[in-house]
């Protein structure tokens, strides 16, 4: 995607906090705030924010803003507002619809904000981080204010982190407990699929069946599974590697 920007690109690229994207406009940094919201936090208005505008972007006015509202510890949702109207990206009416997620985002409970939280990080890759997050959410106060239901996608969520930060047989653990609470294909196939990775043949014709699949959804699942393998590359037995095959693997299923 190309983003017109009339301002100076920067030489220095600013990196986003969670997700450590770079932007080297004042437009893209419009545009990656506009587009992600939900990540969006205080962490991103920092000093060395402001001086990124003057220095990079020369935009020295708007820095001084940023500046003022941060020593005067102003409300993200003023910080956002202002950048946004640093330049001609966004009509005003598309400012205020963004004002309007964010005061739904405001008035959210404290348990689905750090839900959101843990999102992001697994969203951005930073699959530790999402690890930790879900963890709490799960095994902490929190937990009692998620429906059944809820709690099953925070496993499958959490499952997803294992898959890439750990171990398959965790991952394999939480798609199952997700797939009894949520009941959802999603959280099954996966289930199905990482015992196939792991070799348990025997164990995944026991576990399909048990779980009330068809033949026919077995074989299904199956095909599925060596489409998947068929487009990414086996490992050598290297730490980097492995990964590499994790997320050709994990980017094939959700396709």
């Amino acid at each position: 995607m190309f983003i017109l920007c009339e301002g100076k690109a920067a030489v220095k690229p600013y990196k986003m906090p969670v997700t450590g994207q770079r932007v080297y406009s004042l437009e893209e940094l419009c545009y990656y705030i506009y587009n992600n919201i939900y990540t969006i936090s205080e962490d991103l208005f920092q000093e060395s924010l402001a001086e990124w505008l003057r220095d990079e972007t020369e935009h020295p006015v708007l820095a001084k803003k940023i500046q003022g509202m941060l020593s005067a510890d102003r409300k993200l949702k003023d910080m956002v507002v202002t950048i946004l109207c640093g330049c001609d990206y966004y009509k005003e009416e598309e400012i205020r619809e963004l004002v309007g997620v964010m005061d739904e985002i405001a008035n959210l409970p404290v348990h689905k904000k750090k839900k959101i939280k843990a999102d992001n990080y697994l969203r951005s890759g930073r699959y530790g981080r999402s690890l930790l997050e879900y963890r709490r959410l799960l095994q902490g106060s929190f937990a009692v204010n998620f429906t059944t239901e809820e709690y099953g996608d925070i496993l499958h969520d959490q499952g997803i982190a294992h898959f890439y930060t750990s171990s398959f047989e965790e991952a394999q653990r939480d798609f199952k407990e997700a797939y009894a609470r949520n009941h959802k294909k999603d959280s099954l196939y996966h289930y199905l699929w990482v015992l196939l990775i792991r070799d348990e043949e025997a164990l995944f014709e026991t576990e399909a069946a048990a779980l009330g699949m068809s033949p026919k959804e077995i074989d299904s699942v199956r095909r599925r599974y060596r489409e998947a393998v068929a487009q990414c590359h086996i490992p050598e037995e290297r730490e980097g590697d492995l990964e590499r095959y994790k997320k050709q693997l994990s980017e094939a299923f959700a396709c």
